[in-house]
């Protein structure tokens, strides 16, 4: 269920960043911080109860001015800090319904941004460790271990097998700008995992892996491996993106959630939407 629900949120984020041609990963950031703006509001005019979030947002502030007004009332100062519980519990309960419904799309969307943010491709010239992680009970040097690669790559190291990790590893070099499947096998077994280099921005997946649950909401860049295979993970250690605003480094997760959210106190005005 999950490569499915993989595949149409990764088409949607991919569409959108094709539609975008060359913008720099800062415009692709913001474009898409955005359209998480436009989604929150909407989904907050569409099934929030906006008149109890006005009123008990309303009700918080005014318990405390209450509080700063009577500070030398200690008795005045507990009822009011209860009634500011009790408007903050009916705030949070108002606002429950549209954050439930928005969680889950939103950490499907992070986590298919993340091919796109977190991780580069490789540059040409460039290194990187391959390597493929065995299931439990399965020894890394009971079978002859190989790694094939496409054409733009070269295996520029012999395996070296970890019986502490249960790893198998090598070191993969990109020749010139490409992408295609990497064959690794063990024994009779065989995964395939995607490799890029590139020097535009495109999507990686790091890590290809078993099917359970939020490995492939963290990892959703390819279809899990076979759970009959002996295989458990093939990762390739792609180097950190980088992305900047006005010449300063920023954590993309950082960027977009500042974003988002300077985003959603803009458009809510036409939407008539209170938080």
């Amino acid at each position: 269920m999950m490569d499915g629900v993989n595949r149409f949120t990764g088409a949607l984020v991919g569409g959108v960043n094709g539609l975008l041609g060359g913008a720099s990963p800062a415009v692709v950031l913001l474009v898409h911080s955005l359209l998480i703006a436009v989604l929150a509001v909407a989904v907050y005019a569409l099934v929030s109860n906006q008149r109890t979030i006005k009123t008990t947002r309303n009700r918080m502030i005014a318990r405390l001015l209450e509080i700063r007004l009577f500070g030398d009332d200690p008795i005045s100062v507990l009822a009011s800090f209860r009634r500011v519980l009790t408007a903050t519990g009916l705030y949070i309960g108002a606002s429950l319904k549209p954050l439930l419904l928005l969680l889950p799309i939103v950490v499907l969307w992070i986590g298919q941004l993340a091919g796109w943010f977190e991780w580069r491709p490789l540059a040409k010239g460039e290194s990187v460790v391959v390597s493929m992680k065995l299931k439990a009970g399965t020894s890394p040097v009971a079978q002859p271990a190989t790694l094939q690669v496409p054409g733009e790559f070269v295996v520029e190291t012999p395996p070296f097998r970890s019986v502490h990790t249960g790893e198998v590893v090598w070191r993969v070099k990109a020749v010139q700008p490409g992408s295609g499947m990497m064959q690794c096998s063990t024994g009779a077994a065989t995964a395939e995992k995607e490799i890029t280099a590139s020097a535009s921005m495109k999507k990686v997946s790091p890590k290809r892996m078993e099917n359970r649950f939020w490995d492939r909401v963290l990892f959703p860049g390819e279809e899990s491996l076979s759970q009959d295979s002996p295989i458990a993970e093939v990762r390739v250690d792609y180097p950190r993106r980088s992305v900047r605003f006005f010449g300063h480094e920023i954590n993309w997760l950082v960027a977009i959630f500042l974003a988002s959210i300077a985003f959603a106190l803009v458009v809510k005005r036409p939407f008539g939407v209170e938080f």
